[in-house]
């Protein structure tokens, strides 16, 4: 048994290195979301997510402030709730329904398919909205 031990941990603790290689790193991520950000979002809840993006006066609805996710619970940032709206599993009016979201296929969640892009994408605008939270008290 103490033989095996070494071999196992040296396994373990290659495979985690190999899947750390694999992974974009933090960056990267983060500017790929502020970038899909850019595209998808801000043109009605404005760059900095406040709910002032350029067509947000034209809207029957007042685009949210995404700013204030973690303050209006708790501070804590749920970025699985969030996911679910991003992808259309949680229906927002504004946004349409999932046959039609404001954002087309970019981010729609399909059940069933496989990865394919769409939950990185969808990861990647969720750690950036993350980055944009007020916390509350502050």
């Amino acid at each position: 048994m103490w033989k095996v031990l070494p071999t196992a941990l040296m396994l373990i603790l290659t495979t985690t290195a190999a899947t750390r290689a694999q992974r974009p790193s933090d960056t990267t991520v983060l500017e790929s979301g502020r970038a899909l950000f850019t595209t998808y979002c801000a043109s009605c809840h404005g760059v900095s997510g406040r709910g002032n993006g350029p067509v947000a006066g034209e809207l029957r609805h007042r685009p949210a402030d995404l700013t204030q996710f973690a303050a209006q619970n708790g501070g804590v940032f749920n970025g699985a709730r969030i996911h679910r709206f991003i992808d259309g599993r949680t229906v927002i009016t504004a946004h349409g329904t999932m046959e039609m979201p404001v954002w087309g296929e970019e981010f729609k969640w399909r059940e069933g398919l496989p990865e394919n892009g769409i939950n990185a994408r969808v990861d990647a605008l969720v750690q950036y909205l993350e980055t944009l939270q007020e916390r509350a008290g502050h």
